[in-house]
């Protein structure tokens, strides 16, 4: 058997190098929240964060908005469509924590077949039932827009849905508000009697694909673009 020279390996090197310099960088894409359906004020409405209540969860609110509650942005380099996408958290306040945030489906509530959309930055604190890793983002035939789901659905069973909630208003928690927030759920006999007590209205949930700069003292943290 022949074994390549020394010369020969050694030349190899810089063409090795070059082909690993000229590998390119992961391309990100950064998207808004927005829900499709549900009711006039809320149907086209870019979803918000407001960091004031428990659950770190986007929602849509009636106007006046304020401006201090950001849109909430994610973040991946999967492409469309994609059965394996991790949607990243972009942060919009000055500080962000020093570690990567995910948004994912979230079950503490112990609600059978029903998750909360929910933002973390501590995944392995959300417990085992936290899903983040194999979102699925699909590009609607009809209107060409890319809509998310979660995988494991072959029979087409889950649903979006936007829950009315009441949450707190500002720093004290001294009045609260209205807030839709998507919550995923596959209707069955196990949480039938749970949804029947819900306001909510069947809705999609939309990627919007941004290129406008985050600025975290812009009205939505978002620069005008």
């Amino acid at each position: 058997m022949m074994v390549p020279s020394l010369t020969f390996l050694t030349a190899l090197l810089p063409f090795t190098a070059a082909a690993v310099c000229a590998a390119p960088a992961p391309k990100y894409t950064d998207f808004f929240f927005r829900f499709n359906g549900g009711t006039s004020i809320i149907n086209d409405q870019r979803l918000r964060g407001n960091n004031s209540f428990e659950f770190f969860s986007p929602g849509a609110v009636n106007p006046p908005f304020n401006p201090s509650d950001h849109f909430n942005r994610a973040s991946t380099n999967s492409s469309v469509p994609s059965k394996k996408a991790i949607l990243f958290v972009v942060p919009t306040n000055p500080h962000p924590p020093p570690v990567p945030g995910y948004y994912g489906l979230s079950d503490k509530e112990g609600i059978p077949d029903a998750y909360r959309l929910l933002a973390s930055y501590r995944p392995e604190d959300e417990g085992a039932g936290y899903k983040y890793k194999e979102w699925e983002l699909v590009k609607s035939k009809a209107s060409g827009k890319v809509l998310l789901r979660y995988s494991g659905d072959t029979a087409n069973e889950w649903r979006w849905i936007a829950r009315r909630e009441k949450v707190s208003d500002g720093p004290t928690g001294e009045k609260t508000m209205d807030k839709w927030v998507p919550w995923y759920v596959k209707p069955s006999g196990a949480n039938v009697k749970v949804l029947e007590t819900w306001d909510y209205r069947a809705v999609e949930l939309e990627l919007e694909v941004t290129k406008c700069g985050v600025n975290s003292g812009a009205p939505g943290g978002v620069d005008q673009c």
